[in-house]
């Protein structure tokens, strides 16, 4: 271990996108912010890497042009460039057939028709959903319909990774009547990863760094029981010793309550937070082909599936994403279940039988990867709704991400809004000019 001390005023364990965005919100304030990421690239979940010379993302695919992406990059003042198909973002596949579902009759049903089912459950309280009731239980009161059924639990896979059976139904109706629901959406050239990159100058020009394949090894604690700092493990296995005023994790409530030590909480907190993880997952296939497979320009929801879910595409040449003269694509599912073991290969094969189904010529496609999104990382490590507080006993230690989400939030917009509100609280209870005052009163 090195025998000087590196100091930071916060240090951000992880860089997806709750962690990259409190880290830039962080040192827009002023604070000096050091990340740290045990991969090779920035973005987590939604990252982007290069796989026999296509970029295939890590997870999420596109990013809302009205969400709370969208609003960091405004608040930070960096660009947000997201190319925007001349066509409907999002279709719906019924049989052959695609609908555009941002627009028209379609559109109106998937923005209205939940909103019309809120006033009913207003008007007749008895079919109004109970609390942590699920979709397919409170849906069940309207209509029985598999079509129906299976499209919203297709809508709910391609947006939260979960299934009717999992999704509470107040959620539901809250998504999609008060929030942007990825009504407005773009893809990222280059991939999501794209996205974080100029967040990175924002870090630097207020002294902070960036340390990828780094480990957080543990947090270290004061005598008055708040993070001082943190042991990291950089590659090559050299240790450093860094010290912070403020924490924020982006590594999942139960990997910071690890990084901490049970004893650091109060008593049956690490225990209550160990019963509670219960991570979501997703399969996703990446696939190339010399010939056009589809002719939706974006997204893709299915109506009727085995378990595919949704599909992108991103042959168009202003994404960047394809070796000149292939087109490039995505499918992905929800196995059942979504949380806890799940028979990989039976699930895998499932997606498989959808794609040559939905994709005719799928059979002479080249499969770039095939991703399981599972368990520790990188699944999603809470359905929508059963989300653990932003906030941990420890006064100065936050969490941000997937598992601290914002009531009935979901995607990179989610997770954008739970480092909002966590920087907001750091700037309350930690204003910068403490950490100044501490500084000159050491003599530092």
């Amino acid at each position: 271990m090195t025998g000087s001390k590196l100091g930071f005023d916060a240090l951000v364990i992880g860089s997806g996108a709750g962690g990259m965005c409190a880290a830039a919100r962080l040192s827009h304030l002023g604070y000096r912010t050091l990340i740290v990421e045990s991969r090779d690239r920035i973005g987590g979940r939604a990252s982007t890497r290069l796989v026999d010379g296509f970029l295939c993302n890590t997870g999420a695919l596109v990013i809302e042009l009205d969400g709370a992406v969208a609003q960091t990059c405004r608040d930070l003042g960096i660009p947000l460039q997201l190319y925007e198909p001349e066509r409907a973002a999002t279709v719906l596949r019924v049989g052959r057939r695609d609908i555009n579902v941002t627009e028209g009759p379609a559109g109106w049903a998937r923005n209205i028709g939940p909103k019309i089912l809120s006033v009913i459950s207003q008007v007749l309280p008895w079919l109004g959903p109970k609390e942590y009731e699920s979709t397919r239980s409170w849906l069940n009161h309207f209509t029985r319909s598999k079509a129906v059924h299976g499209l919203i639990d297709n809508t709910i896979g391609a947006m939260f990774a979960a299934s009717a059976d999992d999704f509470p139904a107040d959620v539901f109706v809250h998504y999609f009547t008060q929030d942007t629901s990825f009504k407005k959406i773009g893809m990222p050239p280059g991939g999501t990863i794209e996205v974080w990159k100029p967040f990175i100058s924002v870090i630097e020009a207020a002294g902070g760094e960036i340390w990828l394949n780094s480990n957080v090894s543990r947090l270290t604690f004061g005598p008055d029981g708040l993070v001082d700092g943190a042991i990291i493990e950089r590659h090559g296995g050299r240790k450093v010793n860094v010290t912070c005023h403020v924490a924020v994790s982006n590594a999942g409530p139960s990997a910071t309550v690890r990084l901490g030590g049970a004893n650091k909480f109060p008593r049956g907190y690490a225990e209550q937070i160990e019963r509670w993880s219960d991570p979501a997952a997703i399969i996703t296939v990446h696939f190339a082909s010399r010939t056009p497979l589809a002719d939706f320009p974006c997204l893709a929801l299915f109506s009727k599936s085995r378990r595919l879910v949704y599909a992108a595409n991103f042959s168009a040449p202003e994404l960047k994403r394809a070796p000149e003269g292939w087109h490039f694509y995505c499918g992905a599912s929800v196995p059942r279940p979504s949380r806890g073991q799940f028979d990989v290969e039976k699930e895998k094969a499932l997606l498989l039988e959808d794609l040559r189904e939905h994709f005719p010529g799928f059979d002479q496609a080249k499969i770039v990867a095939i991703d399981v999104t599972a368990h520790e990382w990188p699944a999603q490590r809470a359905v929508t709704g059963f989300d653990q507080p932003q906030a941990t006993p420890v006064a100065n230690l936050w969490n941000v991400g997937d598992g601290v989400k914002p009531w009935a939030r979901g995607g990179t917009a989610a997770c954008a809004e739970s480092a909002r509100i966590v920087v907001e609280e750091i700037a309350a209870k930690f204003p910068l000019y403490l950490f100044q005052r501490s500084q000159q009163s050491s003599g530092l």
